[in-house]
């Protein structure tokens, strides 16, 4: 009895953070057919498989009914609406949704979501998530729901005001969207601002995960938490990138 009890609580608790419950592990190329939320799409795979309704994993995104959740929405799709994708799924959550880290334009989704203010890192009993790095900058840059105090974690919105209702989202809607500032609900993707010659920060630390020279110098001079120039001499990435001083 005692088991069974606990089972039951620690399934629930998977229900309702999106802990995957079971499912092996699978890469997917595809594309992205339809935005659901901030959250949440439906993901087409090449060859004509069954669409797939996907969570994205590691990072919850406002409600509908939420202030800042149609900005989420609007982030998303303008991101990865209708672009070659790849999805690598982690199993089902409680909903039997697939839970899944999709991949854009050589961008991880699911972090840039965090990183531009539009998502939160999913955090849960043990830990803050895999995308607390990203949050933080977004938080010190006010970006996304982080333009203005106050912002309130979906959990607790869901906590106060249970799920939304049918139409909550409609009604909504425009209190959502002007809760956040119109330039960032409408930020351009990062895939586009790197493609014209600007970098921007967004939770990258390491050598590892520069691209060039050039952007391991921005990420040097503009972006914290930066780990880039072991020997302080202002040249980042010496054995990956940039050409040491002489």
């Amino acid at each position: 009895m005692h088991c069974t009890r606990i089972l039951t609580l620690a399934a629930a608790f998977c229900l309702a953070v999106g802990v995957p419950l079971a499912g092996s592990a699978a890469t997917l190329t595809g594309q992205v057919d339809k935005v659901i939320d901030g959250d949440s799409l439906v993901f087409a795979p090449a060859g004509g498989g069954k669409p797939i309704e996907v969570r994205l994993h590691g990072i919850d995104a406002p409600e509908g009914c939420q202030a800042g959740g149609e900005a989420s929405r609007e982030y998303l799709t303008s991101f990865v609406m209708g672009k070659p994708a790849t999805l690598q799924t982690k199993g089902k959550d409680g909903y039997g949704r697939t839970l899944g880290v999709l991949t854009v334009d050589e961008l991880v989704v699911n972090q840039r979501m965090v990183a531009e203010g539009h998502a939160w890192s999913l955090r849960s009993k043990w830990n803050q998530g895999p995308y607390v790095p990203q949050e933080k900058v977004a938080q010190a840059f006010k970006r996304g729901l982080h333009a203005e105090r106050g912002a309130v974690f979906p959990w607790d919105f869901r906590r106060s005001h249970g799920p939304c209702g049918a139409g909550d989202g409609a009604a909504s809607a425009p209190k959502a969207a002007a809760a956040v500032p119109a330039a960032s609900r409408l930020a351009v993707p990062a895939a586009t601002v790197v493609a014209h010659g600007g970098f921007r920060c967004d939770g990258r630390t390491h050598c590892a995960q520069m691209r060039s020279c050039a952007e391991a110098e921005y990420f040097l001079a503009h972006c914290p938490g930066v780990k880039m120039d072991g020997n302080r001499d202002g040249v980042p990435c010496e054995q990956q990138w940039c050409v040491p001083r002489r």
